[in-house]
């Protein structure tokens, strides 16, 4: 079951877009939050908004395999203050 099954498509096709297209990576580098992809996205006119995204995210990793669901996550990069930070206001959410 996908989150914003209506955004799936769109998301998959930016995704393949960015895979492709060196320029789109170069412009999603400097983004940091969920409302920056969101912009880099629209900038290439994929109208996607942040919490579509992060939903479609949390999606797949909860559809995912356990080793890649562990991989998906590590994946993001964390370092020491950021997963620290993540992991201390983790019960704060669906409040």
């Amino acid at each position: 079951m996908t989150v914003f099954p209506q955004s799936h498509d769109r998301i998959n096709a930016f995704l393949e877009r960015l895979r492709s297209d060196e320029e789109l990576q170069q412009a999603l580098k400097p983004a940091t939050t969920a409302e920056g992809v969101a912009a880099v996205a629209l900038s290439a006119g994929f109208d996607l908004s942040p919490a579509e995204l992060v939903k479609d995210f949390a999606q797949r990793l909860l559809e995912a395999e356990e080793t890649q669901a562990v991989r998906l996550f590590d994946n993001c990069g964390w370092d020491h203050g950021e997963l620290s930070w993540v992991l201390k206001t983790w019960d704060q959410i669906g409040r």
